[in-house]
């Protein structure tokens, strides 16, 4: 196999926001509790809080792109490793010499050298070398109950052309579950473009999709452009599909071994494993439990190896756990080399486990001892807390000084465990560059304030603005771009939607509409385009059901999102004539956090949906520590009566 290209995700202060103080009543039926929570929804201008009508996918069948080749190489790279599903690819011959591959823009040609075989392996899941299969009868984890599951159908290659000089030469295709054959086909190549199909039987796991040209002659060659598997599924609501579908992807990058999450499913388990992505699964989990998409014996079975992991095995320095951590030959965990101890990423995966343990009526005690034998003392500086410690253990002069999410979970917690306030240098808003993602990042686990907090900042109003701004920015700045016409918006974090483009420190770009120290970065100076990331349009579907919805059900249509394919971001390039989807330029990583942001997001929307209060957030309120820590920076004033605080 290949070595891998790392890209260290940079720790931003970065903020933005949007929203709404909304409330939830605890009452008797479940009849009374939706049409209460309606009723007390605000109706404030500019925001639709009320229920939207429905924009549904509406579809039993679904492509799900395995690969079309477009991505190209990373700078400094001499190939690109991976397809469309997140696991890697390489040339498959008898020598390494009897076949080559010429990866183009959007095609790839296998042509003989030398023997009489010769083609392409494709990993189905993860790396190849992971041997992890993918069971074709229920491609979600199997945690996810049959009532949401996927099964493959069919399978599907666009050939561009072909020249094939042997009368008995054709292409050969096989699925594999590890060293086993489990599913073999043959087609006659006719020389020209052809679309190739393939019905399939009911099978379980697969690891591999082979397809090579066979009794071929030298010179020979096959050129592809797109291969798909057919499926379907049961769900035909776009809100409980990307709810699913994102849970679904975050969840597969979980090692049930070791409890940690890859940072993304393109690394190897156990190479640069996501701490805050680990406690954000437990979450995640907790609220796909209050959805019915796992069962209480399988979430708690989840969370409590999180649990143990993180609390047991993970390293600390003064209390706190690294961003990014490996397993060492010995099977130890350990901090990634060259990466921070992060007081933040701590924070939001504590703050994940802690609310998973008490939505579950697990024990909470390990967790909150944690959290208070953090040495928060020696984190608090002048303006703000320490963004933690770098690698080689000196404290970060850095600090969480700006109004936003991450300052106000850091402020939260370490109200929670010190009872003290801690000092914020820029309490005002708005955030420092307008990222979409921190704006709603805090609100995850917990209600907004329903006024000013402890430093002084009115939440309501800067709410409302912020998500108002990220829906009309497009419309507004740039009203003939394919965004405005198609209503797609969510300027935040993200990687780039073509790597390859930019050098590999510029890859992860804080996107968003412009904040106390920054003008707007929309990606046009950068990528000669501007960009758009969903996870951010998912953290607001609360908010904005009906603009929320439509973006997912364009998504969900034009098969980028699927229960196997992500888009971390998309553009339309600036040559794009008719904002066809055929033109999009498009990032398929499935990163952990974002994952986790649009599952956390589509899930509160969820339980709002079937009239319930967010889980996380009920957590939040019949947790003493969460709900004493809350209290003092939100000023005891929540818009939320049932909660009795």
């Amino acid at each position: 196999m290949f070595a891998l290209s790392r890209f260290h995700r940079v720790a931003l202060s970065l903020f933005l926001g949007f929203g709404i103080c909304w409330l939830f009543v605890l009452l008797l039926s479940q009849s009374q509790q939706v049409e209460a929570v309606n009723a007390m929804m605000p109706t404030v201008s500019g925001l639709d809080t009320a229920v939207s009508p429905q924009v549904t996918a509406v579809i039993s069948t679904l492509n799900i792109l395995v690969d079309d080749f477009e991505p190209q190489p990373i700078q400094g790279d001499p190939t690109y490793f991976y397809n469309r599903l997140g696991g890697d690819r390489g040339a498959l011959s008898n020598l390494p010499e009897d076949v080559k591959l010429d990866y183009g823009t959007g095609r790839v040609t296998a042509t003989i050298n030398s023997g009489t075989w010769g083609g392409m392996w494709i990993g189905l899941n993860h790396l190849e070398r992971e041997d992890m299969p993918i069971n074709f009868s229920a491609i979600l984890p199997n945690a996810i109950n049959a009532t949401h599951q996927v099964q493959i159908t069919g399978l599907t290659i666009e050939v561009v052309d072909s020249n094939i000089t042997s009368g008995s030469g054709h292409l050969k295709l096989e699925l594999k579950n590890g060293g086993n054959v489990n599913w073999v086909a043959t087609s006659t190549l006719t020389g020209g473009p052809q679309t190739i199909a393939f019905s399939l039987p009911p099978m379980t796991d697969m690891t591999t999709l082979i397809w090579l040209l066979n009794q071929v002659n030298p010179n020979d060659f096959i050129v592809i452009d797109r291969i798909t598997l057919t499926a379907t599924s049961p769900i035909t609501d776009v809100a409980e599909q990307a709810f699913t579908w994102s849970y679904g992807m975050l969840l597969n990058n979980w090692d049930t071994n070791t409890g940690l999450t890859r940072d993304r499913a393109n690394f190897p388990s156990g190479v640069f494993d996501a701490v805050q992505a680990t406690g954000s699964l437990a979450a995640s989990t907790a609220v796909a439990r209050q959805l019915g998409i796992v069962s209480q014996q399988d979430a708690i079975s989840i969370v409590n190896k999180i649990s143990d992991t993180l609390l047991l095995d993970v390293p600390r320095y003064k209390g706190i756990w690294p961003h990014f951590v490996e397993i060492t030959p010995t099977n130890n965990i350990t901090i990634a080399e060259n990466t921070e101890w992060s007081s933040v990423d701590t924070v939001i995966a504590a703050l994940g486990l802690l609310e998973a343990q008490t939505a579950l009526g697990l024990d909470t005690s390990g967790t909150i001892s944690m959290l208070q034998d953090i040495d928060w003392a020696a984190l608090v500086l002048p303006t703000g807390i320490s963004h933690g410690y770098g690698y080689d253990k000196t404290l970060l002069t850095s600090t969480w000084d700006t109004f936003g999410g991450e300052s106000w979970l850091m402020g939260w917690i370490y109200a929670a465990a010190t009872g003290e306030i801690a000092p914020l240098a820029y309490p005002d808003t708005p955030t420092a560059n307008g990222s979409g993602f921190i704006d709603e990042l805090a609100w995850l686990f917990a209600p907004p304030p329903c006024g000013r907090d402890v430093w002084d900042a009115h939440w309501p109003p800067y709410l409302r603005q912020a998500i108002l701004k990220q829906i009309n920015f497009f419309p507004t700045e740039e009203p003939d771009s394919c965004f405005a016409q198609l209503g797609l918006f969510g300027l935040s974090a993200a990687e780039a939607p073509d790597p390859s483009a930019v050098i590999p420190s510029n890859i992860y770009q804080p996107f968003g509409v412009g904040g106390q120290f920054t003008p707007p970065v929309t990606g046009t100076t950068l990528l000669g385009a501007p960009v758009v990331a969903p996870h951010y349009s998912a953290m607001v579907a609360l908010y904005r059901p009906q603009e929320s919805r439509a973006m997912w059900s364009w998504l969900i249509d034009n098969d980028l999102f699927t229960p196997l394919n992500n888009v971390e971001s998309l553009m339309f390039p600036a040559d794009a004539v008719s904002c066809s989807a055929d033109e999009v330029v498009w990032n398929e990583l499935k990163g952990s956090w974002n994952l986790a942001l649009q599952t956390l997001g589509w899930g509160r929307y969820l339980a709002r949906e079937q009239g319930e209060a967010p889980i996380l957030w009920q957590a939040m309120q019949n947790n003493d520590f969460l709900a004493n820590g809350y209290d003092l920076v939100a000023h005891q004033c929540v818009y939320l009566p049932y909660i009795g605080r």
